[in-house]
């Protein structure tokens, strides 16, 4: 899907149902990152080392949903 058709799926979403949606999560190109659901808000990419500390915190592995 290109850009345009992107910004114009988005825009219409929030006309007809008044909010955003993430359409697609592009993950980093750098190996070493592990996808982390941040605070049960925002997907973020961390380094394998870090993700113990993540953990711990409540945050989950893989994406938000």
């Amino acid at each position: 899907m290109k850009l345009f058709e992107k910004t114009l799926l988005v825009v219409i979403m929030m006309l007809f149902l008044g909010c955003a949606a993430v359409l697609e999560e592009q993950p980093p190109q750098t190996g070493g990152k592990v996808a982390v659901c941040h605070k049960g808000e925002k997907t973020i990419y961390v380094d394998e080392a870090a993700v113990k500390a993540h953990l711990g915190h409540g945050d989950y592995l893989g994406t938000c949903r």
